[in-house]
Parts: C-alpha cells; structure tokens; sequence
C-alpha cells in the first residue's frame, strides 16, 4: 500500500471514530435531558396539593398530567385499561373491591390521606333535628354507599346488620327509628342534592368543591379509629409497575412535610396526612 493511501486509510478510520464518538455523545445527552409523561387519575377539582409536587417532580424530569374524573369507577378502570399510569382517589377498600368484582391487578404504593366523611344539611343543624321521614342521600357505588351507611350509624340514625367483611347495602337496615329514607346518587350528586333531601353524606372533596369546610360545615363526622384503614387514600398502580423507580419517586414527592403543611392550610384538618 503506498504511502498516500495509508494516509487515506488513516484519515477514514478517524473521522469514522469522531462519527462515532458524536453519535455516542448526542445519545447520551438524548438520554440524560428525556422526560417522563406520567398520567395520574384524580377525581374532583381540589387537587392544590399536587401543584407543588408537580413542580419539584419536573426538575427530575418527570411530569405528571393529571387527568380527572367526576365519579369513583372510571379512574380504577381507566387504570386497569393502561390509559392513565396511577390514580390517587380511593382507599385500600374500593381498591379491593375494584380488584374482586371486575378481575382488576391494582395495587396500593404509598398511603396519603384519611378523608373522614361528612353529613351535612341545608335543614337540620344537628341530627337530633333530622325529622321524621327525612330522605337522605348517600353514594351509590357499592363501597362509598357501605361507607355512608356506616356513617349514619355511628350517628345513632340507624341500624346495620350485616357480615363482616361485606359491604352493607340498604337491605343491611335493621332499625331505622326515624324512618329516614336513603337516597342513592352518583357521588357527584350528593353535595349538589343538598337543597332536595334532608341531609346528605359527602365525601370531603366533593364538600371541598362545594365550598364546604367539613370540619365546620358537617353536622356529623366519621368517627376515626382502628377502623379507619380500609378508608386509607392511596397511591394505586397495576401490579406490574409496583416497584416503578419513578412511580416511588412520586410517591416520595407527595409524603413530605411541605405536603403536610398545605394540606392542613388547604383543608383546615378536615384531611389527615398518613406520615
């Protein structure tokens, strides 16, 4: 091979080397600077407290899109279907529900909130007053209706009998002194019904968006003890993705004191941070 064409041999392997070097270094770059699009289910429009989450999440490159939903079913099956990525809505209960009746493989990754329940009423200020007769509205999914139920009964209004472990329904109504009526509505409606039944039991977000402030506005509030965990909000993801760096930084986000601190600014104590 003479001379020249060593040169040419020469020049070729190293400009194949810079090639690759460029092409090396343009893909790191690629891969340090990629963001994550994660889609996160919520339901109702008080959801202040991820706004900083957001924001500190997106300095790791990851960015949360939160989708919302108006009712306690589609998020779980939106999740299910690969359509969003987590949702932060439900206790362990309508999760397990969820996973029961509709075959479902969610799983719970971090605890947040307790959100007590609430009675409220646009008639009565107390319920000694609820008269005779009185219609009173509850969710109509089967695990926020149980909830409701059971929050009529610890407010002495009425009696369940039922098996532990299930979920009572309306036919679980043993005594009901005042003859109340139980209404069943979408759980969007219960706050929006108020002016139409004697009182109705709430769920905190929706009171929140409703311009309640449950701690002051409820004329009963769901007692919180050792029972209480099934009502535990949550973090879901399906079981496949359980152990999801980025779904665990997520979670991460949300249990820090500065999320303690607004929430109880948000909220007022009616929402209990679980950390």
């Amino acid at each position: 091979m003479g001379a020249f064409k060593r040169i040419l041999v020469f020049v070729g392997v190293i400009g194949g080397l810079v090639g690759l070097i460029g092409c090396e270094s343009k893909q790191s770059k690629t891969e340090e600077t990629q963001v994550v699009h994660v889609k996160l289910g919520v339901v109702g429009d008080s959801n202040e407290v991820w706004e900083p989450i957001i924001e500190k999440l997106q300095e790791e490159k990851i960015e949360i899109e939160l989708v919302k939903f108006s009712d306690y079913t589609q998020p779980n099956i939106a999740l299910e279907n690969g359509d969003i990525d987590l949702n932060a809505y439900q206790g362990y209960v309508l999760m397990d529900e969820f996973n029961k009746t509709q075959g479902g493989h969610l799983t719970a990754i971090g605890e947040t909130v307790l959100n007590p329940i609430g009675l409220y009423s646009d008639s009565f200020l107390s319920v000694a007053e609820i008269a005779e007769g009185s219609e009173v509205a509850i969710a109509n999914d089967p695990v926020n209706a149980a909830r409701g139920l059971l929050l009529l009964q610890s407010a002495g209004l009425i009696t369940l009998d039922y098996k532990e472990g299930t979920n009572p329904t309306v036919d679980s109504i043993s005594k009901n002194p005042k003859n109340i009526k139980i209404i069943e509505l979408e759980a969007a409606q219960t706050a929006r019904s108020l002016s139409d039944v004697g009182a109705s039991a709430i769920n905190v977000f929706m009171a929140l968006d409703a311009g309640f402030i449950p701690k002051d506005d409820a004329i009963f509030i769901e007692p919180v003890n050792e029972d209480s965990k099934p009502y535990y909000n949550i973090i879901v993801a399906r079981e496949e993705n359980k152990n999801n760096p980025i779904y665990k930084k997520i979670v991460d986000a949300y249990r820090t004191d500065e999320s303690k601190q607004l929430i109880d600014k948000l909220y007022k104590g009616s929402v209990l941070p679980l950390w």
